[in-house]
């Protein structure tokens, strides 16, 4: 993102703003959201890092923001379901954006039946007042369940989404769905390749049953 693109605030009285971009690589995707699910993987922790930018001029000195949790929208608990952040978090001299590591923890058995979410806001502190009025909430998504990715309609070469060919992705391979589609298709033949051999295994291995018990039908055509 330029620094042309957001430092205008007209008619704004301060020294500056933040606001979050939940996808970096598009400013004007305007989702609130980031789902992400430990289903299949083998850890018990996880770093996302969120996206704040300034609105204003950049200056040659650190500035302090705070990132809180709204309680009342938020199901996770800290300590159970993510660590507790910080009381402030520092966007560096000459910076227009910074990246902010939210930790999510694989906390307990209400992961596996529930999606839990955490609400973050953004609050004036000394040095800085939020900014865009729509991106100043941000909700993150955790659970322990397979999620169908959001992108899912986009991939012709996987047929029908289901819990099942979900989880032969990581069976076979060690490897989930990126958590957005241009990671997905940075890797596309890479992608590709692995669709067509998952729907092999289906056919070599039929009937492979998915979550309803209904068998699988080889979907891949090359």
């Amino acid at each position: 993102l330029s620094a042309c693109q957001e430092n205008k605030m007209d008619g704004f009285d301060s020294n500056g703003a933040v606001y979050f971009q939940t996808n970096p690589s598009d400013w004007n995707n305007l989702a609130d959201s980031v789902l992400y699910s430990f289903a299949g993987k083998d850890v018990t922790e996880k770093t996302l890092n969120l996206q704040v930018n300034l609105m204003g001029e950049a200056v040659g000195y650190d500035r302090k923001f705070r990132l809180v949790v709204d309680q009342e929208k938020t199901t996770a608990k800290a300590g159970v379901h993510y660590r507790t952040l910080e009381d402030f978090y520092i966007l560096p001299k000459d910076a227009y954006s910074v990246q902010i590591p939210v930790i999510l923890l694989r906390g307990d058995a209400l992961m596996e039946k529930e999606i839990l979410q955490l609400t973050l806001k953004l609050e004036a502190s000394d040095d800085l007042q939020p900014g865009l009025t729509q991106r100043i909430v941000t909700r993150i998504l955790v659970t322990d369940m397979y999620m169908k990715p959001a992108y899912w309609e986009r991939l012709w070469m996987w047929g029908d989404y289901s819990v099942k060919k979900h989880s032969l992705l990581l069976e076979l391979f060690e490897v989930d769905f990126p958590e957005t589609v241009d990671e997905y298709y940075d890797d596309y033949y890479l992608w590709s390749a692995r669709a067509n051999m998952i729907s092999q295994y289906v056919e070599e291995n039929y009937p492979v049953l998915d979550e309803n018990n209904q068998p699988i039908e080889p979907w891949f055509e090359s």
